[in-house]
C-alpha cells in the first residue's frame, strides 16, 4: 500500500513539473534540423533545403503544450 502511494505521488510530481516546463518553454528545437531551420542532405553535406517539419522556424511545439492547447480548444467549444 505504501509503495503505491509513493509511486502515485512521484508520478503526480513528475507530471506537474513537465506541465510547468511546457507552460514556461512551449517550444523546443526541431528534431530534424536541430533548430537551424535547414535540413542537411545525407549524401552531400553542402546541400541544404528548408526543413519541412518546423516550416523553417527551427522550433516545434512540445507534445505537452499541444495536448494543453487541444484541451483548451475543446473546453471552449463545449461552453
Amino acid at each position: 500500500m505504501r509503495g503505491t502511494i509513493t509511486a502515485t505521488g512521484l508520478l503526480v510530481t513528475v507530471l506537474a513539473v513537465y506541465a510547468l516546463s511546457c507552460a514556461v518553454r512551449p517550444f523546443r528545437d526541431c528534431w530534424c534540423c536541430d533548430g537551424k531551420a535547414h535540413h542537411r542532405s545525407a549524401r552531400n553535406a553542402k546541400l541544404s533545403r528548408p526543413c519541412r517539419w518546423c516550416r523553417q522556424t527551427g522550433k516545434r511545439l512540445r507534445i505537452g503544450r499541444r495536448l494543453w492547447n487541444r484541451a483548451r480548444r475543446l473546453h471552449r467549444a463545449a461552453t
